[in-house]
C-alpha cells in the first residue's frame, strides 16, 4: 500500500505540473478569438462551427475544473472528476482554499484517493450514482467527508466496516483501515456510517504543524 501511494503521489505531482501549462494556454485565447473574428468577417460560418467544436473538445480535455490552491489535491480531484464524468456518476464537490495543509502529500494521496476510489466503485453498482465530497479548511481544522450512494448492504465485522462490495469481502476494507491509521497520525478522528442508500466517511484533522 505504501509503495502504491508513493507511486500515486508521483503521478499526481506530474499531473500538477500540467497546471502551469494550462495557465499558459489561457494566453492563447486572444489569438483564437482573432482567428474567429477573421473567419466571421468573411462569413465562413461552417469553418467557425468546426473550429469551435474542435477547440471546445480540447478545452474540456485539459481544463482543471477544481482549484483548491493545493496542487496535489487539485490533481486528485480533477482526475477523479474526469473519471466520474466518463462513468456517468454525479460528483458534487465543496472545497475552499487548501493551501498550506499540514499534511504530507503522501498522506493526502492515501486518504483522498482511497475514499474516492471506494466511492466510485460503489457507485458503479448503483442506479443513481452520486458522490458528495466536502474538503475544507476552517480556522485550524481540516474537514473531509465523502458520501456516496450504494446498493446492497455493507459488510461489517464487529464494529469495523469492511466494504460495500459483495465480492471477495475478506480482501476489502484494508483501504478504510489505512485511512483511519493515517488520520490517527495527525490526532484526527474518522467516523464511518451508513443509512439505507448512502455510505459516508467523515474526517476531522487539526491543521497543526507537520
Amino acid at each position: 500500500m505504501l509503495e502504491r501511494v508513493k507511486n500515486e503521489t508521483g503521478m499526481y505531482r506530474t499531473i500538477s505540473e500540467n497546471y502551469d501549462k494550462q495557465k499558459k494556454r489561457e494566453h492563447e485565447y486572444k489569438n483564437q478569438l482573432a482567428l474567429i473574428a477573421a473567419l466571421a468577417s468573411e462569413n465562413r460560418v461552417d469553418e467557425i462551427s468546426h473550429y469551435l467544436k474542435q477547440y471546445n473538445l480540447e478545452i474540456m480535455q485539459h481544463t482543471d475544473f477544481i482549484d483548491t490552491n493545493n496542487v496535489i489535491v487539485n490533481a486528485i480531484l480533477n482526475s477523479k472528476y474526469q473519471e466520474t464524468r466518463e462513468k456517468g456518476i454525479v460528483f458534487v464537490v465543496k472545497v475552499n482554499d487548501l493551501s498550506n495543509l499540514k499534511i504530507r502529500d503522501e498522506d493526502i494521496v492515501l486518504i483522498l484517493s482511497n475514499l474516492l476510489n471506494n466511492a466510485i466503485e460503489a457507485c458503479e453498482q448503483c442506479e443513481k450514482p452520486i458522490i458528495k465530497m466536502k474538503f475544507v479548511k476552517e480556522e485550524h481544522q481540516i474537514i473531509l467527508s465523502v458520501a456516496n450512494t450504494f446498493s446492497g448492504n455493507p459488510v461489517i465485522v464487529g464494529k469495523r466496516y469492511i466494504t460495500t462490495k459483495t465480492k471477495e469481502a475478506d480482501r476489502h476494507g484494508i483501504g478504510l483501515e489505512n485511512i483511519k491509521e493515517t488520520v490517527g497520525k495527525y490526532d484526527g478522528s474518522c467516523v464511518i456510517k451508513h443509512d439505507e442508500n448512502n455510505f459516508k466517511v467523515a474526517i476531522l484533522i487539526h491543521n497543526q504543524e507537520k
